[in-house]
């Protein structure tokens, strides 16, 4: 899975304060992310198509009860505009309500998953990905920090890590994958190894392989 964020009050956040009701983009058209990645407009069309409404947490915490509940989203010239109503008696959605009233918080950010014919590969640039559909949007969560600039995961589990075989796919998964517990990178640098070593003889994955290393020492030197 994938978070993507977008502050929402730079997309003219309108919040009801009485009905808990408030109104934003949970994502942009156009423009390259910190990923390097570009949704293109019609990118939710299947989602929006579908039957079942992403959930709604405050931090993509997906350990507790959400916080409310996204009433519509629809896409127009700008993005994916959502309408969300924050649930009543919910001591975490009172927290939300309020820092929303104060500015104190004024994010959105996407919980989402793309395929491989998804998206195409951007020849313009060392990463990113142009983006044409998206093919599961799981939640939509309200975050404090919009402008992260680092992909951020609730659980890395030791099947995403075992399930990787070639250069691409790890490069892909470190990208996506900003945070780590600490079992969780050892897990990764481990294998990491395993796949330089299978692929070491492997001319066109050795660029790649040589940015990967570097990452991983970074990694290693912060644990």
């Amino acid at each position: 899975m994938e978070f993507k964020d977008f502050d929402i009050n730079g997309a003219e956040l309108k919040l009801d304060a009485d009905s808990r009701v408030f109104t934003g983009y949970a994502s942009t058209f156009g423009n390259v992310d910190s990923y390097g990645d570009t949704i293109l407009p019609g990118a939710y069309k299947s989602v929006i198509a579908g039957d079942t409404m992403p959930v709604m947490f405050y931090g993509h915490d997906w350990s507790s009860i959400p916080i409310g509940k996204w009433l519509s989203m629809q896409e127009d010239e700008k993005g994916l505009l959502v309408t969300g109503q924050l649930t009543r008696g919910n001591t975490k959605a009172d927290e939300v309500l309020a820092a929303l009233r104060d500015g104190s918080v004024s994010g959105l950010s996407i919980g989402f998953s793309v395929s491989k014919d998804d998206y195409e590969e951007r020849v313009d640039s060392a990463y990113g990905r142009t983006i044409r559909n998206i093919s599961r949007l799981y939640e939509i969560s309200v975050v404090a920090l919009p402008a992260d600039s680092f992909a951020r995961v609730t659980e890395v589990r030791a099947e995403d890590i075992a399930g990787i075989t070639t250069i691409r796919e790890l490069e892909d998964f470190l990208r996506d994958s900003g945070r780590f517990s600490r079992s969780a990178a050892q897990g990764l640098i481990a294998r990491c190894k395993s796949l330089f070593n299978a692929q070491r003889d492997a001319e066109a994955e050795e660029k790649a392989a040589q940015r990967l290393l570097e990452r991983l020492k970074k990694l290693e030197r912060s644990l």
